[in-house]
């Protein structure tokens, strides 16, 4: 479950990249189209967050594994005692002692998951096509690197900063509202 994440990005690419060839690839093989994955706007787009949800979902179910480990089973044997189903017992006990987890993984998918794109829009679709797959990060290394505007990169970098230090912020504190506090 975890092996996506262990594969390096680009190595990963070039798989898909022969999975998703118009021409007979194993994705149009398997699904009966000849729909050019890399090359048409809205099916580039779904690529891409396929394949990257593809690398995110070991870390994510890892994070989530451990969450749950950290939860004493007697809180669901004491749910139980009380007559609570299962489903009670999920959503009033489970959830809320998972939330600082949840808030975590939703944290480290938002500031990330452009980062972990990054080599994927790269290497398969060079942020096209139409610009339909450019994120943040191919975004600034595009001024920096492509266009060779150092002062633009620079800027769109300090206020990518910024403006991912604001969200960080508040799911922070998030979770901080929904973690429970010794009294």
């Amino acid at each position: 479950m975890f092996a996506p994440m262990l594969v390096a990005p680009v190595a990963g690419a070039a798989v898909w990249q022969w999975m998703l060839d118009p021409r007979g690839g194993l994705v149009n093989r398997i699904l009966g189209t000849d729909t050019n994955w890399l090359q048409e706007p809205g099916p580039a787009q779904a690529a891409i967050i396929v394949i990257t949800g593809w690398h995110v979902l070991g870390f994510a179910t890892l994070v989530v594994a451990a969450g749950l480990t950290g939860i004493d089973s007697e809180y669901a044997g004491a749910a139980a005692l009380d007559g609570a189903s299962r489903w009670e017992t999920t959503r009033w006990i489970t959830l809320p002692l998972l939330s600082p987890t949840l808030s975590f993984l939703l944290l480290m998918t938002l500031l990330l998951a452009a980062q972990w794109s990054f080599p994927l829009v790269d290497t398969l679709t060079h942020g096209g096509p139409s610009g339909a797959t450019t994120n943040v990060y191919y975004l600034l290394w595009d001024y920096a690197f492509g266009s060779f505007d150092a002062g633009l990169g620079a800027a769109a970098g300090m206020l990518f900063f910024l403006g991912f230090g604001v969200v960080a912020l508040l799911l922070v504190r998030l979770t901080d509202r929904l973690s429970f506090h010794d009294a």
